[in-house]
Parts: C-alpha cells; structure tokens; sequence
C-alpha cells in the first residue's frame, strides 16, 4: 500500500512537471512564466502529498504499535481470567455447602426452640408446685393445719409401696 500510494503520487508530479515541459517547448515567454508558475505549485503540491504520506505512515506506524499493546493486554486479561475462573468455580461450591449448613443449623435451631418452650413449661410448672409446698411447709411450721398422712399417698411418678408386714397370700 506504501508503494502504491508513492508511485501515485511520483506519477502525478512527473505527469504535471511533463505537461509543464510540454507547454514551455511550444510557448513564447508568458507561456514559460505560466509553465514555471504550474511547475511551482506542481512541486508544492508533491511536497504536500509527500509530507501527507509520511504523516499517514507514521500513523499507521503508531496504530500497529498500539495495536501490539491491546492485544498483549488482551492476552494477559485472558490469562487472569483462565485462573479465575476454577477459584470462582470454588468459590461457588463453598458458598453452597455454607448453604447447606446453615439450612441445616436453622433446622436445628427451631428444633431447639421447640424443646426450650417445652422445658420452660415444665420448670414453670415445676416452681409453681414448689411454691404451692413452701407454702404448706410455712403453714405446717405455723400450725395452721394438720399435717397430712402421706405415708398413704403414692407419688406421682413412684409405684405405691407394699407393707412389709402384711400377708402376701391375703389378696388371693
């Protein structure tokens, strides 16, 4: 393309320095000025193309220079991203297992609150009866009432007691 562009351009100066040649052969005096005047602004005008094709080839020059650059960034961007790419992948995986877990723990959690409610009832209950025998013990020890024959009373949670004296063939 360089050469193309030179040879275009030497070829139109030539052109315009044959026509302005041509024209001074065949002319009288101011004819050759006009001709030397044409082959003034020929001149100038291959200057101005020559100075244009130097800028364009620098610029050129400079583009495939910045070309370069981009693609070694592409290249290296590209690289990052290659190893990027598995620690995301693990990323991902520890971030679902961390899910799962605390889908697991919050499964507990409730389960827990379940039974701290259940426990709560049961120790509410159990103080009330506390309360209920710090108050008969205070009225015992006052004298207020008689004390009840608790020998007869089964627990609640014990079996009743069998005499030992008694005959063991009497219920049958």
């Amino acid at each position: 393309m360089k050469g193309t562009v030179a040879w275009a351009v030497s070829a139109g100066a030539f052109s315009v320095l044959i026509l302005g040649l041509v024209s001074l052969a065949g002319c009288g005096d101011g004819d050759a000025e006009e001709a030397r005047q044409e082959a003034r602004e020929a001149k100038k005008r291959v200057s101005t193309l020559e100075f244009s094709l130097a800028q364009a080839q620098q610029q050129i020059t400079d583009l495939k220079e910045e070309l370069n650059v981009v693609r070694e960034t592409r290249d290296e961007l590209q690289k990052q991203v290659d190893q990027l790419i598995p620690e995301r992948d693990e990323a991902l995986v520890l971030a679902r297992q961390a899910e799962q877990v605390i889908t697991n723990l919050s499964a507990r959690a409730e389960g827990q609150t379940s039974a701290t409610v259940s426990l709560q009832k049961e120790v509410d209950q159990l103080k009330a009866l506390v309360a209920d025998q710090a108050a008969l013990i205070e009225e015992l020890q006052k004298g207020g009432i008689e004390e009840p024959d608790l020998a007869d009373v089964p627990l609640e949670d014990e079996p009743p007691i069998a005499d030992p004296n008694a005959d063991p063939n009497a219920d049958l």
